[in-house]
């Protein structure tokens, strides 16, 4: 990728395609999508179901590899890395924020939300510390020897949020954050997310909801599998 003049992009793709399958079932996902994400930005990706956007979400954050085209960091191409280094930078640089919790139901909030530094192999008192400042950020200090599975969905969410977090990453990647929560618990996240991307964390946001995608500064719209809107939020 070509450097500019200027810091290059923290995010971006150059002709990215995705097909899946063969001869006559053969679907194309993606068709040649290029476009830059900047250090600090929040951008929703959006689009109904089939669109594609859970296709580039998971090339963006490496989970995928495409058919052909690059996905850069910094002008350095990185999805065509080997398996640990992409593993490396994954786990480094990345933090998922998914529609499903994925916590482990009977551990503690405090173990569930530092499980990434006990993986990095971060000595327990430096985690647990961490790991504390973290969910006090989420005004979840007061639950940190709860068991993940008597806590609410907002709650299971912030505590997905804070394990996303843990590890200071570049990227926040958010799948449909507030898909399995009520409207009022769905605030209560939202505000958190953007008010991580207002303190400088990057946001990226994978929806189909319009009034989440209208509360990001960017919008990139998808429908099979092009861009067909990049646009500034409301």
């Amino acid at each position: 990728m070509t450097a500019t003049t200027t810091s290059p992009p923290l995010l971006e793709t150059e002709n990215l395609v995705r097909v899946y399958g063969h001869g006559p079932n053969q679907v194309t996902a993606l068709k040649g999508l290029t476009f830059q994400i900047q250090k600090g930005e929040s951008v929703a990706i959006i689009g109904k179901s089939g669109s594609g956007k859970s296709t580039l979400m998971h090339l963006l954050a490496l989970l995928d590899q495409p058919t052909s085209g690059v996905v850069a960091m910094r002008g350095d191409v990185v999805s065509d890395l080997q398996p640990k280094e992409i593993a490396r930078v994954r786990n480094t640089t990345f933090g998922f924020v998914f529609q499903q919790f994925f916590l482990n139901p009977h551990d503690t909030v405090l173990e569930n939300v530092t499980l990434p530094l006990k993986i990095a192999r971060t000595p327990k008192a430096e985690r647990n510390r961490l790991g504390r400042e973290m969910l006090e950020m989420l005004q979840m200090g007061d639950k940190l020897k709860a068991k993940a599975t008597n806590l609410s969905g907002g709650q299971q969410q912030r505590v997905s949020i804070g394990r996303a977090l843990i590890n200071s990453p570049e990227i926040l990647f958010a799948d449909e954050p507030t898909g399995n929560l009520d409207s009022e618990t769905s605030a209560v996240v939202e505000d958190i997310l953007f008010g991580l991307n207002a303190k400088g964390q990057t946001l990226i946001v994978v929806t189909h909801d319009e009034d989440l995608a209208a509360k990001c500064a960017r919008r990139i719209r998808i429908q099979d599998g092009q861009i067909i809107e990049d646009s500034a939020g409301n």
